[in-house]
């Protein structure tokens, strides 16, 4: 390969020459440096760039070799080989001589060439990497369970960094707004073999316009041999320019290092004027409360992606990546998703505006306390002068007591400009309505109950959600298989997953809002297209095309947005229901428009309408509420919500809406026999005059129809007409067992009749599963759906996330036929029935409790509300009896 040339400016203090590039790399043993390297590699990239390719897989170590020659050198100069990021254990050697390593594999880390260096002539220069496997034991590398392939490699810039007898070794900059001030610390190293004694140097420039804005502020520094020693400056800035998301501005700090008249080092910063905190349960941004609205980039599940190649280290793409693609989606924010990011994307986040959450790869801590010390300590010393890292995050799902208790308030006094991330305050990762029922009212997974999120005292961040991940063929990955046909059922096109991953993006977003959450990060727009976690473009990720998803979030994301807080799905004609709206304004200026609220046809056309002035204040939410008058035909509608401002629509909200006509009472029925207990069913007959006699009057005639609803199975009175009951059925009763499950606690199993048991079990359904909201029927011509459609059986009206089917197994001991089901895969069974001799049971599981009577306390949000898919379903019961 060509040997690098360089020659050192004299008239800079400190010259420094990028060693990126193409290197000669090959697989090879751990301590054999190769002889002959087989392929080129770029740098920075990792080893599955190589050209041409080899097996990489089968090596525990890679050998990198480049070549340069730095003319002009004198005696004087010392040069430092730095290499930003390298992955897994590096070790360095310069023209034959091993110069140290590091098993660090996110920060950077240095080298000395002094000794090694040929300051005439070529210099050789190795790099070996390992595989992860070979790290040692204290290594605080990390962990992520959700990918499997580790590529090795040079992924950072590495450069040469040539000064005089002493260097500016780090500098930090504090920023203090209120005063106008940055605070530098300075750390100057003595490349001497003498103490010195020193005038450190430090002013302001605006970045871009290298405008001087400080004063030159000096400071005499003795340092004795080879040490180093800091000091800090306090510099005040002339009509200092905030730093935000919205307006990037960005200062440089000049650093002179000189011993009387000679210069040694000179070295500039680039820092932005940004302060960032969490007061009580709100981040604040400057001193201004800031909403926080974005998604997750999984950097290191990226580099397995196929498609990848060079892209993460292709300025132009990072750019359109992060910042030109999401704030057109009104983002502001990203989590980098376990594992700091090559380190370019935070200037580009610093240049163009985009703050970030930083997010070490911890999934479970690993290493020796003393490494993770070491390695958070490079890591703070590498980013703390980035404007856009907002907060430092130390572990995803998971606790570490050294790390939290220990480590992290060391690392807060190192660098006390970020609050840290499950120490100042916790994310939560509610993976509902997808892997998880729709709403979670107890701890589920990672994530506490909507309610306590809702009340917390710190500020609510929710930056996981979402579980709907597919490729960009649309095919669903590992993660997604088990779950896909709870929402979709059995049968389902492209376009329904599609459109799903939309609403259900639509439809969280909405409801953390309506929260009040101040982060808010659906899950997750770059990552692995083929591994579990699927990001959120099409075709080949270098054209950047847009999933339909991102256009939903973009709408719910609206600055000045708006959501109906609507749950229920099914209503009468001419039904009149009380409907609040939301309007927010996540903005600091008062926003003012019109929201237009009404019914539309599934064509978009309005059939009914009504229009409402708002006015909201900076960084808060109004709540309207109207009474809408639902449509006087039946059929399928939207309520929607489209808000307005400068005679253009900036958001809309819509709801699904399902009318119906009253359900018609059938002409006939068998004989009713009831044990109810809650009288629900009870009531809903007598008002429909439709006849029944009471279970405990013991007439069980033949071909009559035997109801039980609830939990009634182990009640004495059942238990002891056990014999009857089976001869009812036999001789071609029908029994039918309603909701037996309810509010059984733990598992139990019942007799039915002879030789049939009901088993009953309740589940625990921690991290997965819960409640069911949508049922499937198995054959939807079966008379237990008379009139009713596969989308009625997705949301009951009322009940927390309108539930149907609880958190039960429940099924016949003898073989049964499945008529509805629900739950991960379909497994769970929702209705079945079991022929015993010329009669049937039937196990309906769907709860009708609460939605055949109105109910005094009905009007409240999730209180459970007449359903007119409720009552026709008990009258198909009824019907199907016959």
């Amino acid at each position: 390969m060509a040997i690098s040339h360089y020659i050192l400016d004299p008239q800079k203090h400190r010259n420094t020459f990028s060693l990126n590039g193409i290197w000669d790399v090959t697989g090879g043993e751990q301590s054999v440096i190769p002889q002959k390297f087989t392929s080129t590699v770029p740098v920075p990239a990792v080893v599955d760039m190589a050209v041409p390719s080899y097996e990489w897989g089968k090596f525990d170590y890679h050998w990198y070799h480049t070549s340069f020659v730095v003319e002009k050198l004198s005696h004087v100069n010392s040069v430092f080989l730095k290499i930003e990021q390298s992955m897994f254990g590096t070790e360095v050697w310069l023209n034959g001589h091993h110069l140290g390593g590091s098993i660090s594999c996110y920060t950077s880390h240095e080298y000395l060439l002094n000794e090694f260096l040929n300051r005439v002539g070529n210099n050789e220069l190795i790099v070996r990497v390992g595989a992860k496997s070979t790290l040692p034991s204290e290594s605080a590398v990390g962990r992520d369970q959700e990918k499997e392939i580790y590529t090795p490699g040079i992924w950072g810039d590495v450069s040469l960094i040539c000064v005089g007898g002493a260097r500016v070794q780090l500098v930090q900059v504090i920023p203090h707004i209120e005063t106008s001030v940055a605070e530098v610390k300075v750390w100057v190293q003595n490349l001497e073999f003498k103490r010195e004694s020193l005038l450190v140097s430090a002013r302001v420039f605006e970045r871009n316009s290298e405008e001087v804005v400080s004063p030159i502020i000096d400071s005499i520094i003795i340092i004795d041999e080879h040490a180093t020693s800091d000091v800090i400056f306090q510099i005040p800035i002339e009509s200092m320019k905030l730093w935000s998301h919205e307006h990037p501005f960005l200062y440089e700090v000049e650093v002179t290092v000189q011993e009387g008249k000679n210069i040694l080092d000179d070295m500039r910063t680039t820092f932005g004027m940004r302060e960032f905190k969490t007061v009580g349960s709100d981040f604040y941004l400057n001193g201004k409360k800031i909403l926080l609205r974005g998604s997750n980039i999984a950097f290191h599940r990226f580099l397995s992606d196929a498609q990848r190649k060079l892209l993460p280290w292709d300025k132009a793409w990072i750019k359109k990546a992060l910042i030109d693609i999401p704030k057109d989606h009104h983002f502001n924010f990203f989590r980098n998703h376990l594992g700091q990011m090559y380190n370019r994307w935070y200037d580009i986040a610093d240049e163009y505006g985009m703050l970030i959450q930083n997010e070490w790869q911890f999934w479970c801590a690993t290493g020796s306390n003393v490494q993770i010390r070491k390695e958070f300590t490079e890591w703070l010393h590498d980013n703390w002068n980035h404007p856009s890292i907002i907060i430092w995050d130390a572990l995803n799902e998971s606790s570490d007591d050294t790390v939290q208790q220990e480590i992290v308030p060391e690392m807060k006094k190192i660098d006390p400009t970020r609050p840290w991330e499950s120490v100042d305050f916790l994310e939560e990762h509610p993976y509902i309505y997808s892997l998880g029922m729709v709403m979670n009212n107890r701890k589920f997974g990672f994530a506490r109950s909507l309610d306590e999120i809702e009340c917390l005292s710190v500020p609510s961040m929710v930056n996981e959600f979402l579980w709907w991940w597919f490729n960009d063929k649309w095919e669903p990955t590992v993660l997604t298989k088990m779950i896909v046909e709870r929402w979709m059922g059995r049968e389902y096109s492209k376009e329904d997953i599609i459109a799903h991953q939309s609403f259900l993006a639509q439809e969280l977003i909405e409801l953390f809002r309506r929260m009040r959450v101040k982060a808010i990060q659906p899950f997750v727009y770059i990552s692995n297209n083929d591994g579990p976690t699927a990001h959120w473009f099409l075709g080949d990720i270098k054209d950047l095309q847009p999933k339909p998803v991102l256009k939903a979030i973009k709408n719910a994301f609206a600055p000045f947005g708006v959501s109906i807080e609507l749950w229920d799905r099914h209503f009468f004609v001419n039904e009149k229901r009380s409907v609040r709206i939301f309007i927010f304004n996540d903005s600091n200026e008062t926003r003012r428009g019109k929201v237009t609220i009404g019914f539309k046809t599934t064509d978009g056309n309005w059939i009914s309408k009504d229009e409402i002035s708002v006015e909201v204040q900076p960084i808060s939410e109004l709540v309207v509420t109207r009474d809408v008058l639902f449509p006087d035909s039946i059929g399928f509608y939207h309520i929607s919500a489209e808000l307005n401002e400068h005679a253009s629509d900036v958001s809309i909200s819509s709801k699904i809406v399902y009318v119906f006509q009253k359900p018609v009472i059938p002409n006939a029925v068998k004989k009713i026999i009831l044990l109810d207990p809650s009288k629900e069913i009870e009531n809903y007959l007598s008002e429909n005059a439709i006849p029944f006699s009471n279970f405990h009057d013991g007439n069980f005639e033949n071909n009559s129809i035997l109801i039980s609803n609830g939990n009634v199975l182990g009640y004495q009175s059942f238990v002891q007409h056990k014999e009857r009951i089976t001869e009812f059925v036999k001789n071609g009763g029908r029994l039918v067992l309603i909701e037996p499950e309810f509010r059984v606690v733990g598992s139990i199993t019942h007799p039915i009749v002879v030789g049939i048991d009901l088993k009953i079990s309740q589940r625990a359904d921690v991290e997965k599963g819960g409640y069911d909201s949508y049922v499937f029927a198995e054959d939807q011509s079966h008379p237990l759906w008379k009139n009713i459609n596969k989308e009625h059986l997705k949301f009951f009206n009322g009940s927390y996330g309108g539930e149907i089917v609880s958190q039960y197994d429940v099924d016949f001991s003898v073989p049964s036929k499945r008529l509805a089901s629900c739950g991960l895969d379909l497994n769970v069974v929702a209705a079945s029935e079991v022929e015993f001799g010329r009669g049937k049971i039937v196990l309906f599981r769907l709860q009708l409790r609460g939605r055949l009577n109105k109910s005094s306390t009905s009007d409240s949000l999730f209180a459970r509300r007449v359903d007119p898919v409720a009552q026709q379903l008990l009258l198909n019961i009824l019907e199907y009896s016959l």
